[in-house]
Parts: C-alpha cells; structure tokens; sequence
C-alpha cells in the first residue's frame, strides 16, 4: 500500500510541475505552498518569499542550524535557509523529478554549497539518530500516509532542543456527507491519502514525546492565495478540459485544474484552517507560547516584490516578441488583481 501510494504522490508532482511553473511561477519562486501575506505583501510572488521568511522566524533558525527540509519540492526554501541565513540544509522529497529540479536550481542558487538534496520518504529516512537542530515541512506533512510515523521519525533524528515546524492545513472532523465528498474531491486532486485532523495530530504529538508544542492560526494570511487557487480554477478546467481532449494534457493534470474549487469550498465549509505547528524534543528552557519562543522577529531582510508586470513578463525582449508573455500578463492581472481584500470573497 505505502508503495503504490507513493507511486501515487509521485506522479502528481511530476504531472503538475507545470502548472506550478504558469500560476505559481516556480522558476522564480521555487515554491509549492499557499505563501504568507501581510502588510507588506504586494504580490503573489512576494508571498510566496514570505512563507519562507516566517519559517525561519517561527522555527528560529540560525546559522549554526543543521536543517532537514522535509518534502522540499524544488528546493526554493532550502535556498533561502542558505542564502539567507547561511546554515547547512538537507531536502528531501519522494519526487525524483522534484529531486532533479533542485539539483538543476542548485547550481545557481547554492554558492557556498550549503545544500544537498536526495530523495527519501520522510517517515523512514536514512539519517543517524540525534541529527538535525530543526525539522521543517511546508505543505508536505499532510502527504504522510501515516502522520504517527512521521512525527516519530522527526523525533528520532531530532537533537535534543531540537525544534520541528509543520506549516500545513489541519482539518476538524466533518460534519456531514457533503464536506466528506468535497474532501474527498480535494484529496484526490492532489494525492492525498488523508489529512491531519488537528485533535488526533497533536494526540499523537505527546504520545511521541514532543514537549511543549504550540499551534498558531494564520488561515488570514493564507486566504488571498485560497481565492487566487480559486480564480484559476475557471480558466484552468475550461483549457485542461480541451487540452486533456486534444492529448496536451493528462487526466492528473485535469485533476490538479479542479483543486483550486475545492480547497476554496472546503475552506468555505469550515473544515479547515491553515496552522503553524511548533514542537519541541527536550528543550533545556521552558516556553509558555509561540510569542515566547520567537524572539527574533526580522532573522533577514525584508524582501518587497516592486516589479510590475512589465517587467516580470516583457512582451518585447532580445528574443523578439513574446505573445506568452502577453497571455501571462493577462492571467496574473486576473489572478492577483484585488487579492489582498479579504472581504471580497473572489
């Protein structure tokens, strides 16, 4: 069963990298999450950044840091860990065509080849007990086919004091026939065995010896690009549909176009919210909170996305006149344009 099921998730993240690249623009991004926005959040892009930024933040994470990036995609948080930060980061992640991506980006965005990648299943891994100082997962975790599995490996190859950071959705049980078959709908569009029910999940956490742990709701900062899954959905299912007819694009790929519907009416439904989970193995001082833990509140510099479309898609370049980059224009304008109103549903 793990096997097929890993199969599985495979398979969706190499058929959907594509539709990462247009709507999530992961050659400059990197990035396969919701993203952050807050204040200073100008753009997709931006948020995208600041996930990262909030990670780092919320984890506390320093240059002596030795950091296990569990389901690390293309390596863009990776990247900034090194860049930014300056410590040594491992990824890893069950996609081999996610594996050779980084691989590919390491060569420009790992200067002092801080980084490395390999391809492994985060509930079993290879490393030696008492290893890494931190443990993240951005979006990753809710893959695990057995969450218990996971949090015991992360604790077995935690040091002690050593932190882990699961930023991921958290589900209350459903209520009715209805929220299970969007559910149900949602999973499938992306390969998901199960989600984490946040009342069993950290259950599970003190059975494994996590302590103190500490949840932080930010469902707030996630929701512009719960809308913006959503507006791309309607386009995405109307050109998936006739590229999927003409042999363009496969049935996963069509799958995936549907996601952005049901995570929207999930979300809409109240089954989930969007959490930052802090544990921590044996720490040797006592925290009360989240606040108390994060004291450093800016671990880099703040980085504020001022390109305008112009200059993200240039319609006349070197190579002549570009009409994809047009179209680009067209859908990001879309996508983004109003996003940050949270009072406007769409």
């Amino acid at each position: 069963m793990a096997e097929e099921y890993h199969h599985e998730i495979e398979a969706y993240y190499d058929e959907s990298l594509r539709d990462y690249e247009i709507v999530w623009q992961l050659k400059h991004s990197m990035a396969l999450h919701y993203g952050f926005w807050d204040e200073q959040t100008k753009t997709h892009r931006q948020a995208l950044w600041n996930m990262n930024f909030q990670v780092v933040k919320n984890a506390q994470i320093t240059k002596s840091d030795l950091v296990l990036d569990t389901g690390c995609g293309v390596g863009g948080t990776s990247f900034f860990l090194a860049n930014n930060i300056g410590c040594k980061v491992s990824g890893i992640s069950l996609s081999k065509a996610h594996i050779d991506r980084a691989l590919k980006y390491k060569k420009n965005n790992d200067p002092n080849n801080l980084v490395d990648f390999s391809c492994q299943d985060f509930c079993k891994t290879s490393f030696e007990d008492n290893t890494f100082d931190v443990i993240f997962g951005i979006e990753s975790i809710v893959h695990a086919e057995d969450k218990t599995a996971f949090l015991k490996e992360a604790f077995r190859i935690l040091k002690p004091g050593g932190r882990l950071l699961v930023s991921d959705y958290f589900l209350r049980p459903t209520k009715n026939e209805k929220e299970k078959e969007i559910l149900k709908k949602w999973a499938n569009c992306w390969a998901i065995d199960d989600f984490i029910y946040e009342d069993d999940f950290l259950a599970e956490v003190k059975k494994t010896g996590f302590d103190p742990s500490f949840m932080k709701d930010i469902t707030t900062n996630v929701y512009p690009s719960i809308k913006l899954m959503h507006r791309s959905y309607y386009p995405g299912i109307f050109i998936s549909r006739i590229s999927n007819f003409f042999g363009r694009r496969t049935d996963k790929q069509v799958e995936n176009s549907k996601s952005g519907k049901y995570q929207y009416v999930s979300y809409n439904q109240g089954v989930w919210k969007y959490k930052h989970f802090l544990a921590f193995k044996s720490p040797e001082q006592h925290y009360s909170s989240f606040e108390d833990f994060v004291k450093i509140q800016e671990p880099c510099e703040v980085y504020i996305d001022h390109d305008r479309f112009e200059e993200r898609f240039p319609i006349i370049s070197k190579g002549g006149f570009s009409v994809r980059n047009v179209f680009k224009r067209i859908m990001h304008f879309y996508l983004e344009k109003g996003i940050r109103n949270n009072d406007k549903k769409f």
